[in-house]
């Protein structure tokens, strides 16, 4: 209950009870995992393991213009499917990057690891590095991964794509994930923000677990959306009615997922 106050021209003050509707925050289901090994990444190769649980397909691109890949990303979900596993030179999204590997149909539960290496005769590696020092223009590599059959979903992800910058001469910065925009089935296109997850991190199995904003216990494990903050874990999203980050109301979200362990 909000009780707001006023005084009248004539000097009385009116007190005012108005009821604040309660937004419901809807789940959208994650069904994709993607991991890169940044260690030894490089022009030459990418080693990425990745996952899905329905069946999918994995395209990966080289030297990828970034708005060329959000015109995709924001167009009509058949446009972009059709965009990914065409095999016409002329539509296929490939076309337009530098160089691209093979189209891959992963089942759906199937764990894969490979390692994408630049195709189609490149073999000079200026080709796919960007050419600008600081604002750049393309993503040196790029996976996206999209459902095969998304006609049937609702509130789920239907496609992921996952940017991975790569050392150069210019910008020497080690190797990471600089970029992870996400689709839904319902249209809009989401940017994974793990830029603002806690500092506080904890040490599992050998590896820095991002602990939530809130608890400082359990790990960041949320994506709210539209703002795309990772920062809280399931839990204490529950008690949140704004992103703790940027304050900007929290409609939807998806969890992050984790490849599973066969």
């Amino acid at each position: 209950m909000l009780i707001r106050r006023w005084r009248s021209e004539s000097g009385g003050i009116h007190y005012v009870y108005t009821r604040r509707v309660a937004l419901k925050m809807e789940t959208i289901h994650n069904p994709f995992c993607f991991e890169v090994n940044l260690h030894g990444a490089n022009y030459s190769g990418i080693q990425c393991t990745f996952y899905c649980e329905k069946d999918c397909y994995m395209l990966a691109v080289w030297g990828v213009p970034i708005y060329e890949l959000f015109e995709l990303l924001n167009s009509d979900p058949e446009i972009l499917k059709n965009s990914i596993t065409s095999s016409s030179a002329s539509e296929m999204f490939s076309s337009i990057c530098k160089s691209s590997s093979d189209l891959l149909l992963v089942k759906g539960g199937e764990k894969k690891t490979v390692v994408f290496r630049p195709q189609r005769g490149c073999t000079d590696e200026a080709e796919i590095k960007p050419k600008e020092a600081i604002v750049r223009s393309i993503y040196p590599f790029v996976a996206i991964m999209i459902l095969k059959d998304h006609d049937s979903t609702e509130n789920t992800l239907i496609a992921m794509a996952t940017a991975v910058h790569l050392p150069d001469e210019k910008l020497k910065l080690s190797a990471r994930i600089i970029g992870q925009h996400v689709k839904s089935s319902f249209g809009p296109v989401s940017s994974v923000k793990k830029t603002y997850v806690s500092s506080e991190t904890s040490r599992v199995d050998g590896e820095n677990i991002h602990l939530c904003l809130a608890c400082c216990t359990k790990a960041v494990s949320t994506v709210i959306i539209p703002c795309g903050h990772a920062c809280v874990c399931t839990t204490c999203l529950e008690q949140c009615k704004n992103c703790p980050v940027c304050r900007g109301t929290a409609y939807t979200y998806f969890e992050l997922q984790s490849i599973p362990v066969h």
